[in-house]
């Protein structure tokens, strides 16, 4: 056969980790020995648990280098194409290739080309491409909207032979870069190839077929997990992206498990905050890192040992591998592993290693950030955001501070933990600010962390024209719903916007419905587009409040009767100190309600009236003001607490409260009490608990903490 899967049939070793390592995957920590030859067996027959690994003899199949080789290779492959020539391409622009092109129409071939339809920054590029070959009389379609890009790189002539790899159809893809790609007339790595080229063509998804002989994505990371897996000496990989997620946890162990990990990137990965970031972990952890100045690397290569070569066009970043088209290949051949070593070693040889250095980590509030961001432009910063809506790796958070609320678009490639954040989380954020498209990012690189859970203000009540003004942030606007050529849009006969999806589909609503939607706005390009959340139809929906209708003084029991309202809004309000715990914590009370005032409150007494201005808001499921000014304008005798039950607790929040029980369960700073209602868990900030078994009188502040409440106690005496 000139061309078979490679799960050497010969070597029984290698099988039995590879269904090991399958095994685990579904959560099976040991294998019977029956279990393992059945598992063997199906890998023998190419039923299941099969690589995408391929050996190919090399008067079949063989590689080449950028920019060794030029535009040689690929204009042969074009000027020879008798009757069928197939290109699926991210970007195309150098004019051999369209000359080339244009002189096989002219001689009758078949052309077909898929292009990207937007590529990134290269708009322009992509639309001069699908015009100029049109022209020809070449057949061109745009790639599947499904995928986020169509970052492919292959042509197949007259189904016989073909090359893959890493190479654009660029100047800088055939002649500047560093790129390895794969020239084959291997049928079985050209049929796979054709498979792809006419689901795509057709719109259809490709099939498991192809992915017995390709490495394919979306969803091509557990090949590479793999691959990586099982490498027992020696990894050496060629990458323009710096890992991310689950590759760059595998990279870790594998050079922890004493595989030596050599990864080359280009010079400009380590000049962006997040990619240095990330390599100096890496290279914490035991990889290799040196970047190159004299070639750009665009290819993507990976050497696994003297085993597995694999070259295509996937990164190792998450949108590659779960999200885009990409089209690679694991070879098996010692002669091209040896090939591949040598011009690896070449250039590893001559690039630099990466120099470590302490990054400093600026701490700055959101909207100061999005108000001036270039002064934290690719830099790292840490911050608090409430999270306002979650599309799988890009997550939206808002922050308010004083009369002011930003949001920003966070990015979570680089962190494999994905923890399932709800909306109203509060958490704290570190990465580096950067922008995707025109929309200001956070590129974040440590797992976030939630440090509170808070109310979510209503969304703001936006006419289409004035979107732009609330970017990152959650909206309703009124249109008619609109389906067109380039997809959804709304419009209310003067202006319009386009509704744009993060991976779920868009609501079945029929074209010329009128709608409210509410979503995130975002900056692409210049534009604002509307990422929907929910859609209303106009007889089922009551707009919201206008913010300007909102009362600027309201009383504390306006505020906790109608938080939604007034929330992450500046109000002026009036209380009683009830208790002061620290500098910048003090509790006030009006009228049978209790809020917190949180900042420099001027060492306010317990009894003192204070008129305060601060923004509504919330810290761990707890309202609170955050002070902008206090000025105290009477004094009253010291407020009396509300004697309570254990039980009761919840009734009276942010309000001076009294219990007596007994004590139980004491620990340092904490105990319980229990009154035969309820036992209520008492915190002490100051001195010790009490012993268990004494009955205590407790003083304090009732808070509600993430999911309880507690008692702040103030004062304890014993009875």
């Amino acid at each position: 056969m000139s061309s078979v899967i490679l799960c050497n049939a010969l070597d029984l070793k290698k099988l039995s980790d590879k269904i090991e390592y399958y095994f685990k995957l579904l959560g099976v920590k040991k294998v019977r020995k029956g279990l393992m030859v059945l598992g063997i067996l199906a890998v023998l027959v190419g039923v299941i648990f099969a690589q995408p690994v391929v050996k190919s003899a090399t008067n079949l199949t063989t590689i080449f280098f950028e920019p060794d080789a030029g535009e040689t290779p690929f204009l042969n492959l074009i000027d020879n194409a008798k009757s069928s020539l197939k290109i699926e391409v991210y970007v195309m622009t150098a004019r051999d290739i369209f000359n080339a092109v244009d002189r096989a129409v002219e001689r009758g071939v078949k052309v077909q080309v898929i292009l990207t339809h937007h590529p990134y920054n290269m708009q322009a590029q992509a639309d001069y491409a699908y015009k100029k070959l049109e022209s020809m009389g070449a057949k061109v379609r745009w790639a599947p909207a499904r995928f986020s890009y169509d970052h492919s790189k292959f042509l197949i002539a007259d189904n016989s032979k073909a090359i893959m790899g890493t190479s654009n159809l660029t100047y800088n893809g055939i002649s500047q870069n560093f790129e390895v790609n794969v020239l084959t007339k291997d049928a079985t790595i050209v049929k796979a190839l054709d498979d792809v080229f006419n689901a795509d063509w057709d719109n259809i998804p490709a099939g498991s077929v192809p992915r017995e002989y390709l490495v394919l994505s979306p969803n091509s990371a557990s090949d590479f997990e793999w691959l990586i897996k099982n490498a027992k000496h020696v990894l050496k990989i060629c990458e323009e992206e710096v890992p991310e997620g689950v590759i760059s946890d595998a990279l870790k162990a594998a050079a922890q498990r004493g595989v030596k990990v050599q990864l080359i990137e280009p010079y400009s990965s380590a000049k962006y905050a997040s990619g240095m970031y990330a390599l100096s972990q890496l290279q914490k952890e035991g990889v290799d890192v040196k970047l190159s100045k004299s070639l750009y690397i665009h290819a993507k290569m990976i050497i696994s040992d003297d085993n597995y070569l694999f070259i295509g066009s996937e990164n190792v970043s998450y949108t590659s591998l779960f999200k885009n088209r990409e089209v690679g290949i694991f070879l098996s051949n010692n002669t091209l592993i040896s090939k591949a070593e040598n011009r690896f070693d070449e250039l590893w040889n001559n690039s630099i290693p990466l120099s470590s250095r302490s990054m400093e980590v600026k701490t700055a509030l959101l909207p100061r950030i999005v108000a001036s961001p270039y002064t934290y432009m690719n830099k790292l910063v840490r911050t608090l955001g409430t999270v306002e809506a979650v599309f799988g790796k890009n997550i939206f958070v808002s922050y308010p501070s004083g009369n002011k609320i930003a949001g920003i678009m966070l990015w979570m490639g680089h962190v494999s933990e994905n923890t399932a954040l709800k909306r109203g989380d509060t958490v704290r954020i570190v990465g580096s600010v950067d922008t995707y498209k025109g929309q200001l990012e956070i590129s974040v690189v440590s797992p976030l962390q939630v440090v509170s859970h808070a109310l979510l203000p209503q969304p703001y009540d936006v006419e289409i024209a004035n979107l732009k003004g609330y970017n990152a942030l959650v909206v309703k606007t009124k249109g008619i719903f609109r389906l067109g050529e380039n997809g959804a849009y709304l419009e209310n006969g003067k202006e319009s916007v386009a509704l744009v999806s993060f991976g779920a589909p868009l609501p079945k609503v029929p074209s010329g419905t009128e709608v409210y939607v509410e979503g995130i706005v975002m900056n692409v390009n210049g534009n604002a587009v509307l990422v929907p959340t929910a859609f209303y139809t106009a007889n089922e929906y009551i707009p919201i409040l206008k913010r300007n209708s909102v009362k600027s003084n309201p009383s504390l029991e306006e505020l906790r009767k109608d938080p939604q309202l007034y929330y992450s809004q500046t109000i002026t309000s009036t209380g009683i100190v009830s208790a002061v715990v620290s500098a910048s914590n003090a509790y006030i009370y009006s009228n049978g309600y209790g809020m917190r005032i949180y900042g420099k409150h001027g060492n306010v007494k317990p009894g003192d009236v204070v008129q305060i201005k601060g923004t509504f808001t919330s810290y761990n499921n707890s309202f609170e003001i955050d002070l902008l000014t206090l000025k105290v304008i009477g004094h009253v005798n010291s407020l009396l607490p509300v004697k309570v039950k254990a039980s009761d607790l919840s009734k009276y929040p942010e309000m001076l409260v009294q219990v007596s029980g007994k004590v139980v369960s004491a620990k340092k700073k904490s105990f319980y009490l229990s009154d035969g209602t309820a036992k209520a868990f008492i915190y002490v900030p100051a001195g010790k608990a009490p012993s268990n078994g004494e009955n205590v009188k407790v003083v304090g502040i009732s808070v509600r903490y993430k999911d309880i409440y507690e008692l702040y106690a103030i004062e304890i005496e014993k009875m």
